[in-house]
């Protein structure tokens, strides 16, 4: 089976590659405070599409009028097609807030299709290390129409609860991929923080910007993780305020169970293992970068509900947290 792929998202999603044509798209021209997206990286890079001189960092703020020129040039210099659609965006973008990484990034459409589980990344003087370091992730209780539970029932609001995400991108190669991390303390928990650590997967790409997602589930014995169950794409377990999202993997009822942190015991009348909670956390993380001369742009998100066993669809959905962490990310080069 393929692993899913994300950023922030590390997982990996799989998905038919979208192609743009860059002829009579006419991105429009971002304001100056743009300036953060479109970041140049100060290495150089030969018309074969080798990477020279890549041991210096992006660069923080660029003129960022230059942003279609460099994708096209890097289109050109990679043999890329160029996702049309995700280059409008970063350019509609005013500001590298958490907030507004976050909506940008919700409106781009993933563009990797996933490599085969054992397939090993090429990391070598080619390959851009986009590395967030631990971002604190802050409670949201909206996002994308939705509204989120202001409880403190899943995560502990007394602990940091943190994600880190090192993402691999070998613009030669067309491969990406990521190493995840999270710290966090569970409210049912009661042992303190855990820690969690995994490799997303490779995966490719043939357009430019590169964007990229993945999902996990973090489950309740520390650094174990496994897939979360739903059908593909999705940044949240919410599908609407009332209900979850789509999964051929699993029925409503055990969805619930997988993400339900309530630790009561469930009342029975005859079985209770429909109804057991298994405390698991949802996982999505996303990532863009426009160039290879770009920094990247990511998300973490984690979430999971607290509703009484043998809660409705709609009960369970009502208690969902979400917290969310997005970062303007410098690119650096990989070093052995």
């Amino acid at each position: 089976m393929k692993k899913k792929f994300f950023f922030i998202n590390t997982v990996i999603v799989i998905l038919l590659f979208k192609s743009y044509s860059f002829a009579g798209i006419s991105i429009p021209t971002p304001s100056t405070t743009l300036n953060k997206i479109a970041n140049s990286l100060s290495h150089t890079a030969t018309n074969n599409g080798k990477l020279e001189n890549i041991n210096v960092k992006t660069s923080k703020i660029v003129n960022s009028s230059d942003l279609k020129k460099n994708i096209k040039s890097d289109a050109e210099k990679f043999n890329l097609k160029i996702d049309a659609s995700a280059a409008e965006i970063l350019a509609s973008v005013t500001s590298t807030d958490s907030d507004s990484i976050s909506a940008a990034l919700s409106q781009m459409e993933s563009n990797i299709a996933g490599l085969a589980d054992d397939y090993v990344p090429t990391l070598d003087q080619d390959t851009i290390v986009y590395d967030t370091g631990w971002v604190t992730l802050t409670k949201k209780t909206s996002y994308d129409s939705k509204t989120y539970s202001s409880d403190n029932q899943v995560f502990d609001a007394s602990a940091v609860q943190q994600m880190r995400g090192k993402v691999y991108v070998n613009f030669k190669k067309r491969e990406v991929s990521a190493d995840m991390s999270a710290k966090i303390t569970l409210v049912h928990d009661g042992n303190g923080e855990k820690r969690y650590d995994w490799n997303t997967g490779a995966a490719t790409f043939n357009s430019v910007p590169v964007v990229a997602e993945a999902t996990k589930r973090l489950m309740t014995s520390e650094g174990e993780t496994a897939s979360d169950m739903f059908n593909s794409g999705h940044d949240t377990l919410k599908a609407s305020n009332d209900a979850l999202q789509a999964s051929a993997h699993k029925t409503r009822q055990q969805l619930i169970n997988i993400y339900n942190h309530d630790i009561d015991e469930p009342t029975c009348m005859f079985a209770c293992v429909e109804v057991a909670a298994e405390h698991g956390v949802f996982h999505y993380a996303k990532f863009t970068t426009a160039t290879s001369e770009s920094a990247g742009l990511g998300t973490m998100i984690l979430e999971g509900g607290h509703a009484i066993q043998g809660s409705n669809e709609a009960q369970f959905a009502a208690t969902v947290e979400r917290l969310e962490g997005s970062a303007e990310i410098t690119g650096t080069a990989y070093e052995n």
